[in-house]
Parts: C-alpha cells; sequence; structure tokens
C-alpha cells in the first residue's frame, strides 16, 4: 500500500484485538470449557489462530486482510449465539451461566469491532488498487 493509503490501514489495532481476545480466551478457557460445545482442541486452535492471523498482517498482502475478515466475522457470530444461548439457557450452575454470557458477550463485542475496522482496512486496499 501506498504510504498516503495507509490510513486507511488498522492492522496494529486488528492485531491488538485480536491478541486481547485471545489472551482472554486462553485464560477463560479452562473455567468455561464444561459450555463449551466444541471440543477443547478446536478451542484452542481457534485461539491459536488468532495470533497467526495477527502476526501475518500487513498492509501488502490482501489475501491476510480477507482472511481476518472473515475470522472477525466468525468469532462475532459464534460468541454472539453462544451469549444468546447462555442468556436463554437455564444452566445447572447459574452464576457460572451468568459469567459466560458476559463474557461471550463482550467477546462478540470485541470481535464486533474488529469486523469493523477489518472492513475499513480492506475497503483501503480495495480502493488503493483501484487507482
Amino acid at each position: 500500500m501506498e504510504e498516503n493509503n495507509l490510513y486507511h490501514y488498522y492492522g496494529d489495532r486488528i492485531r491488538g484485538l485480536f491478541m486481547f481476545t485471545g489472551i482472554l480466551m486462553v485464560v477463560s478457557l479452562p473455567f468455561f470449557s464444561s459450555l463449551i460445545q466444541v471440543p477443547i482442541m478446536i478451542s484452542i486452535f481457534g485461539i491459536l489462530a488468532l495470533a497467526v492471523l495477527g502476526g501475518f498482517l500487513n498492509p501488502s498482502q490482501k489475501w491476510i486482510i480477507v482472511a481476518d475478515t472473515f475470522v472477525a466475522i466468525f468469532g462475532f457470530i459464534a460468541f454472539e449465539y453462544y451469549a444468546v444461548q447462555a442468556y436463554l439457557t437455564p444452566a445447572p450452575v447459574p452464576p457460572l451461566n451468568t459469567y459466560f454470557y458476559w463474557l461471550n458477550q463482550i467477546f462478540a463485542l470485541l470481535f464486533f469491532i474488529t469486523v469493523y475496522l477489518c472492513i475499513k482496512t480492506l475497503r483501503g486496499k480495495i480502493l488503493a488498487n483501484k487507482k
């Protein structure tokens, strides 16, 4: 990306949000693993994917911007689904279910912000290529 188009690049913020979200996931996974409906290894690989994709993010390669955008969209959908499901489904351990709801809601909000920044970055990349 040319220097004058870098103002459309939000990679540092995206990377920071991926890393912050990943760290929160690593810390909270042991406490909520019993409520997650996927195998723990999938959760671990998903967390690792955030670090890898964030690390590859750069303004000159469109493919990684697209990949990060899809991961952010998937993350928002998955965590908002879990938040709504936790809110609507009574759990055997009510306080744990409430914490699980709020944690998933926080993850969904972090991914929502990341989607926005990814789309702005992708839009900047597309517009820069048209010039």
